[in-house]
């Protein structure tokens, strides 16, 4: 079980580090914007949780943690997106891109907030695993690749399309640049594990059914 921290402790370090670049000003530097920042910058985060999974010890104990945690859990842990709004009222008020905001973050809002009913829907056992899966990889597709890839292209170097003020320059001022390099990547990690541990409930659910004589579950 003390493995499993080792993921979080990864997160943590991250943390330390992005919230370091974004108070010293170095993420709206135009050195930085040459680095083609929005491509890679979101994956760190999910590098680090993913490689770590990758030792057995570790994805043994997450995998352990994941079985004694409820599926609806996970599901209203995404209705923390529905802090979306806040890029929603900001674009209102013509101090946030308006082309991401109606490309990814109302489709990210709206996500946030089917969350809190699909959570409900969970708890009461009416959503099978196979919806959850979907309904998390729907959650992955909002934001990857296509946030990013916008971003980048609003950001100063020979990429940038969006040009129109403001651009997403705006994005990688702190403290709102935590979004794209911890918060918004956190949210993915989260339906990656969810997917992962439905994946494994309905593994378990044919391992059972092809061994239960007859070849299926009672009702």
């Amino acid at each position: 079980m003390a493995a499993t921290f080792l993921p979080f402790f990864g997160l943590f370090l991250w943390t330390v580090v992005t919230v370091i670049l974004g108070i010293s000003g170095i993420y709206e530097s135009e050195n930085f914007y040459k680095l083609y920042p929005a491509l890679w910058i979101p994956a760190i985060p999910m590098t680090i949780v993913f490689t770590c999974l990758g030792i057995p010890i570790v994805r043994k104990g997450v995998a352990s943690i994941l079985d004694i945690t409820p599926a609806h859990w996970l599901v209203f842990f995404q209705a923390g997106r529905i802090s979306a709004i806040g890029t929603l009222y900001h674009t209102l008020q013509g101090t946030f891109p308006l082309y991401f905001e109606v490309i990814v973050g109302i489709p990210d809002l709206c996500f946030g907030l089917s969350a809190l009913a699909m959570g409900i829907l969970t708890m009461q056992r009416k959503i099978r695993s196979q919806t959850l899966i979907i309904w998390h990889i729907v959650g992955c597709i909002i934001i990857v690749p296509t946030a990013p890839l916008l971003l980048q292209l609003g950001l100063p170097g020979s990429w940038q399309i969006f040009v129109e003020q403001p651009t997403a320059q705006i994005v990688y001022k702190f403290p709102m640049s935590l979004a794209p390099t911890l918060v918004v990547p956190t949210f993915v990690i989260f339906n990656l594990l969810a997917v992962w541990q439905e994946q494994r409930i309905l593994k378990r659910r044919l391992q059972h059914s092809y061994h239960y004589p007859g070849g299926k579950l009672p009702n």
